[in-house]
């Protein structure tokens, strides 16, 4: 079953792949956009594309606990499923879109950003990953 493993690690290099040009697409269409992250719901960064001023395991590891807060709160507030979260601070925006159960997509971007824009690009990416990640 040699040809199977190296199959399935070749179709994973190949989502990988296909998951970071997402991202970097995402960046390209919205340059305020600093940094892009697939988490996993315990906060492990899985794939990113960031400046060097976006530290993709802090924002990763800190949209997971975000997401895990706020979907206990809309939970526990009978509102349903989170779907995204939108925090907006003096110096930018923090854009958490779930992507599946396991997978939510964090976005670090500038203050001055276009913030419908931005979630409309956001959404659109989390989507194109669903079937990525």
């Amino acid at each position: 079953m040699p040809n199977q493993r190296n199959g399935v690690r070749i179709l994973l290099e190949a989502t990988q792949g296909e998951a970071v040009a997402v991202l970097q697409q995402l960046r390209r269409n919205n340059p305020d956009i600093v940094g892009a992250v697939v988490a996993t719901a315990d906060g492990f960064a899985v794939h990113a594309d960031a400046s060097a001023d976006a530290d993709p395991d802090s924002l990763a590891a800190m949209a997971a606990d975000l997401a895990l807060r706020a979907a206990r709160m809309a939970d526990d507030l009978d509102q349903g499923r989170l779907l995204e979260i939108i925090a907006h601070a003096d110096r930018g925006h923090i854009l958490a879109q779930r992507i599946s159960d396991e997978m939510t997509l964090a976005v670090l971007a500038k203050a001055d950003s276009s913030i419908g824009l931005l979630i409309i690009n956001v959404r659109k990416a989390a989507a194109q990953l669903a079937d990525k990640v």
